[in-house]
């Protein structure tokens, strides 16, 4: 038997187990594609089959006895993205041996310049951290970073995507939560279209601890400002969105309400009891900074140790780490223990703390309009009639 009497045997096979007519139609298509070698159109029948949720149990059996022998002739991109959806996500050694094969082929038999071996470079990198195998993956990313600048050059959405869930996969395994946020983000800036809901818990879960537990995320804004957030507003980790809102308001009293429920629920958080206690006091004197008025940022250090909750022996080590973080611009006068804050770092912003912005800026404007009066009051002629 043939080839193409293979072809048409294993799809009549399914017609036969399936009762959905779409997908009955979608295998006609392929049959009738890949009989006259159509493969553009073939691929995009191909698209069509597995977005049908019926296709379900046939998709590992399309692909190792139907695309796998045609493979050579579609876009290694597409077929790549055809082998992470044929197997079952637990299958993830049967996923690398798929990918390293298509390697192997794609190498011999095509040129689509980097972009085809980025994408599996990738695929296998993080498949190789599911199979416990990180310092293959360590490896593989590192070859990438060298040949390769994909965050700065003409690559993909899609590629770039991949690259930066890479990453975030080893930093989460590596518990390097400064680059897991960095690259969380940019990868939600790059993915085209919505994940699967289960997909955006897990990763606005790891988002959330990550700014919880990075030692240089001070500004929450582009997580806050997101959409993805909302997907831990109404469940079980309410508390935890919850938490980033307090931290970036800088409230003490109820970001410290919910310690206890954050360290029964996640261990991690309470292994850094003393870093986030350390991260609200910071937060909480970075909105001390804000509400004072825009005309006098100075502070007394009794001020700042009862905002933030900070023995008055340890006010100054609070700034000075502030300082050491860019957070604040200023000058430390050690003999009247007042803080002279200079510059803030901008920051989103609360409606609570917008209102106090506006107050502040009307204040600002009383004053630019009394001092008009009194200069047009005392200057006669010299000062022109608004």
């Amino acid at each position: 038997m043939d080839i193409d009497n293979d072809v048409s045997t294993l799809l009549a096979t399914i017609r036969l187990e399936t009762e959905s007519p779409e997908l009955i139609n979608v295998l006609y298509q392929l049959e009738d594609f890949y009989e006259r070698k159509l493969w553009h159109q073939l691929t995009l029948s191909l698209d069509e089959f597995y977005a049908l949720d019926e296709s379900q149990p046939f998709r590992n059996k399309i692909y190792v006895l139907f695309i796998s022998k045609f493979a050579s002739n579609l876009n290694p991109l597409k077929v790549v993205d055809f082998v992470l959806l044929s197997f079952d996500s637990k299958q993830s050694h049967e996923i690398a041996t798929s990918l390293l094969t298509l390697q192997s082929e794609f190498e011999k038999s095509h040129n689509e310049g980097g972009f085809a071996r980025v994408y599996l470079s990738l695929q296998l990198a993080r498949f190789y951290m599911l199979l416990g195998e990180v310092s293959k993956a360590e490896d593989s990313l590192e070859e990438l970073a060298k040949n390769y600048d994909i965050e700065n050059s003409d690559y993909s959405p899609k590629i770039k995507a991949a690259y930066y869930l890479t990453n975030c996969q080893l930093y989460k395994i590596k518990r390097n939560y400064n680059d897991f946020y960095r690259n969380g983000l940019l990868y939600l800036s790059s993915i085209e279209g919505k994940l699967p809901t289960g997909q955006q818990v897990e990763l606005c879960y790891d988002l959330c601890t990550a700014a919880l537990l990075g030692d240089k995320i001070y500004n929450f804004g582009e997580l806050i400002l997101h959409d993805i957030l909302n997907v831990l507003k109404d469940n079980e980790y309410s508390w935890l969105y919850q938490m980033v809102f307090y931290l970036n308001a800088g409230n003490l009293k109820e970001f410290d309400s919910l310690l206890a429920t954050a360290y029964e629920k996640h261990p991690q958080l309470q292994l850094s009891d003393n870093f986030l206690r350390q991260k609200i006091r910071i937060m909480a004197l970075l909105e001390l900074v804000s509400l004072s008025p825009t005309t006098d940022k100075t502070l007394k250090f009794g001020d700042i140790s009862r905002f933030t909750g900070t023995p008055i022996d340890e006010v100054e080590l609070l700034i000075i780490k502030c300082f050491s973080l860019n957070l604040i611009k200023g000058q430390i006068d050690q003999i009247n223990q007042v803080l002279v804050a200079s510059w803030l770092q901008p920051r989103i912003l609360n409606l609570d703390q917008v209102k106090v912005l506006l107050d502040h800026l009307k204040t600002w404007d009383d004053l630019v309009n009394h001092l008009a009066q009194n200069m047009h009051k005392n200057g006669g002629i010299v000062w022109a009639e608004l």
